[in-house]
């Protein structure tokens, strides 16, 4: 009656948004996970919105039960935003689908650490959504506006060399459609539609940038077909949406745990690299720690077993890659439900990342 790792229930079993779920669903859920003794039963749920996300809606339900104590204290829940411009958002670019079908036929193999999944469940036919997870309840989201230092940022790329290296060029994820969705139509249509929102940005953001920072974004946007279509090097599955706000800090480990993966594709790792160098750490930073922290990702690599990729090729690919958090920066903005914080977040992205493509002078790179 459940989704399990490994496969997801249908739309039938979809609970549309956190009013949908009550005692009875969850009782069973729980049951079918072996989470709840066996005379035990949820009576009890109360709903809190959790999380920073902009194109979904995550809640955590407390959970009280007969006997006291029989389960979980809470579980999270996530959901279709009920924003209509992210909802439509989420819906084309197949952000929903994406995220289940990781949880559900990825996930298991992957070595990165990540909440439990307890429920999944998709609606192909509209897209709507249900996930349940295990809640990290002592945790502490990431803030991508504060940013980290050097100590957080290593903690962090070794889950994401534990999430990359698991898939490396596996030839069977790379022939998943719901994986590899790029196509030259698709990114005809990515260039189309970020060239078309660009001067909204620049409207919106443009008094907040530098005019260092204004002109690289100004020559960059005109190369972006270019761009697009470069030379990547080995692939594997991204989480293409990897930062401070996705990763999870428990008091007791120093590894995050990695959320969010509505984005995932089939890339190049140095990707997620380079967009977490630049968008999660100050420019100082990043110029202190930044080579050590390639370093770093790609020794983490080679110990979970990936071969033939030396650390200068890592090194021109980070380089080449140092666009990709440009480019979420000015299409995720302007396509996702304007908030306060969401509006501080894109532009110290923008700033962040402008600066690195500017440090490592990769429009020249493009260029050639």
């Amino acid at each position: 009656m459940t989704g399990q790792a490994g496969g997801a229930a249908g739309g039938d079993q979809v609970r549309r948004a956190a009013t949908d779920v009550d005692a009875t669903w969850l009782t069973a859920v729980l049951h079918d996970r072996g989470l709840l003794a066996r005379d035990g039963r949820v009576v009890g749920v109360s709903a809190t919105p959790v999380g920073t996300g902009q194109m979904a809606d995550t809640v955590r339900f407390a959970l009280a039960y007969e006997p006291d104590g029989a389960g979980p204290a809470s579980v999270v829940g996530k959901f279709a935003s009920e924003d209509e411009q992210s909802l439509n958002t989420g819906r084309m670019m197949r952000a929903y689908e994406v995220e289940v079908r990781f949880y559900a036929e990825v996930a298991p193999r992957v070595h990165a650490r990540m909440a439990r999944l307890l429920f999944a469940a998709l609606d192909p036919a509209e897209s709507w959504f249900t996930l349940l997870l295990e809640d990290l309840d002592d945790a502490t989201q990431g803030d991508e506006i504060e940013g980290c230092d050097a100590t957080v940022a290593a903690a962090a790329l070794s889950q994401l060399a534990a999430l990359h290296a698991p898939c490396w060029e596996d030839p069977a994820l790379a022939a998943s459609g719901w994986i590899d969705r790029a196509s030259p139509e698709g990114d005809e249509f990515t260039a189309a539609l970020v060239t078309g929102l660009f001067p909204g940005f620049l409207e919106r953001y443009g008094d907040g940038l530098g005019s260092e920072h204004r002109a690289l974004l100004e020559a960059f946007v005109p190369r972006l077909r270019s761009w697009l279509s470069r030379p990547r090097g080995p692939r594997t599955l991204v989480h293409a949406d990897f930062r401070l706000d996705n990763l999870l800090f428990t008091p007791d480990r120093p590894e995050p745990a990695v959320v969010d993966f509505q984005t995932v594709n089939w890339g190049s790792g140095a990707y997620d690299l380079a967009y977490f160098v630049g968008g999660s750490l100050e420019p100082e930073v990043r110029r202190a720690a930044g080579d050590d922290l390639v370093a770093g990702y790609h020794g983490a690599l080679v110990a979970r077993g990936v071969r033939d990729y030396p650390l200068e090729a890592l090194r021109t690919d980070f380089r080449r890659e140092a666009f990709g958090g440009v480019l979420m920066a000015i299409g995720a903005s302007m396509v996702v439900k304007q908030t306060e914080r969401g509006d501080r977040m894109f532009l110290t992205n923008v700033r962040r990342h402008a600066q690195q493509a500017l440090d490592l002078d990769a429009l020249a790179l493009l260029d050639d």
